[in-house]
């Protein structure tokens, strides 16, 4: 069988290793920086890593600026408030510290500072390709401090729109990128998991998008090795220097392959439990995780067969349908040993959940799936979320 033809894609280039921050005011005045705003969140900088990069920044003759109101999940107007800090200032460069929000918010603020708040209003004409940026975002540097998002190599931003009343994507992607695993040293084990399993379901879900290459695939499948090997070993140990190192780079595969390929169903889903209930976006990914697999096997089989090899077991053999259970009931036995919650201790009553078929059916990345998705699949979905994890 003739493999299928794609593009293989890295959108910036990457500085992956332990005490790498410490080439950061390099970069940056070889990119012809002098004025740095370092965007990060109240939790990054109550355990001081925006302080250590201002530092390096600083250190190296630039000048730097701390924006810290970074917020979870990205509300639309805490980017306007991050851009209008940005042009206040005069920055001519951004330096993102922190987990995905920070990242993404900092990937947003990137492109609305120098073009203006309407950006927000129009992101579906962006995200859609009907117009183009005026002028260029602003050239960022993202170092991301947990393990699972993989903004800093992915094309768009999240955001939560409040007039769309969704979840969306705002195109943006960073000038470089630093990945020091020794930041994420001692990240609660709650985050660790919810991260961890957050990249298992990029990885997942790119393997079976319209858009995926054997290139994204060699990268999922890796960095659900990674994962899978490592993620409990640092929920045991959240100063085992070399998990968190394996999880940053098995992260950092899987923002890359689902940035050449793309997400699909289970991502729709988790945006949707997201939006209408607060969940944060990792667990929400974690938890549809297992029923995506199994509908994508009905479709895929010997994909989804090939994912026992990266969590350790021996190939399932069978139907599509009970291929699909072996690995999406190995991916829960992963989620039970790293504390992840179900959706009833969450208390997100079985009714609640099923409403959330109207959301999704149709959104725009349940179309993504390389192939048709109905609203009894989804419906279907959503059911064992609640039913086969609890």
């Amino acid at each position: 069988m003739a493999l299928k033809s794609g593009v293989y894609l890295q959108l910036a280039p990457v500085l992956f290793g332990s005490g790498t921050i410490k080439e950061l005011g390099n970069k940056c005045k070889e990119l012809g920086w002098k004025k740095v705003m370092v965007v990060t969140d109240q939790g990054v900088a109550k355990v001081g890593h925006d302080a250590k990069a201002a530092n390096i920044l600083k250190s190296a003759g630039l000048e730097v600026v701390i924006w810290a109101n970074a917020l979870p999940e990205v509300p639309d107007y805490n980017v306007l408030e991050g851009a209008a800090f940005a042009r206040a200032e005069k920055v001519d460069g951004l330096v993102g510290v922190g987990g995905g929000s920070s990242l993404d918010c900092c990937k947003c603020v990137a492109v609305v500072a120098p073009n203006g708040d309407g950006i927000v209003d129009d992101v579906i004409a962006y995200l859609t390709g009907q117009k183009k940026y005026a002028v260029p975002p602003l050239p960022q540097i993202l170092i991301p401090t947990t393990a699972g998002t993989g903004s800093e190599c992915t094309f768009v931003a999240v955001i939560t729109h409040k007039k769309l009343n969704q979840k969306i994507g705002l195109p943006s992607h960073s000038s470089f990128n630093i990945i020091d695993p020794e930041l994420t040293l001692g990240t609660p084990n709650n985050i660790t998991a919810a991260c961890g399993l957050d990249a298992f379901s990029h990885a997942a879900e790119a393997l079976t998008e319209v858009k995926n290459t054997v290139h994204s695939d060699l990268l999922a499948y890796e960095a659900m090795r990674l994962v899978a090997a490592n993620l409990r070993k640092a929920c045991s140990n959240p100063m085992d220097l070399e998990a968190r190192e394996y999880l940053a780079v098995g992260s950092n595969f899987a923002g890359i392959s689902f940035s050449e390929s793309g997400v699909h169903m289970g991502h729709s889903i988790a945006h949707a439990l997201g939006f209408h209930h607060h969940i944060p976006h990792g667990v929400a990914c974690a938890l549809v995780t297992p029923p995506t697999i199994e509908f994508a096997a009905t479709h895929y089989p010997e994909k989804i067969k090939a994912i026992a090899g990266s969590l350790g077991i021996p190939a399932p053999s069978g139907s599509p349908a009970q291929i699909g259970k072996v690995v999406a009931d190995e991916v829960r036995k992963l989620m039970k040993d790293v504390d992840i919650p179900s959706v009833g201790k969450l208390n997100v009553s079985r009714e609640q959940l099923l409403d959330l078929a109207q959301y999704v059916d149709g959104e725009p990345l349940c179309t993504t799936f390389a192939g048709p998705v109905t609203r009894a699949e989804i419906d279907k979905a959503l059911a064992s979320m609640y039913d086969d994890y609890k």
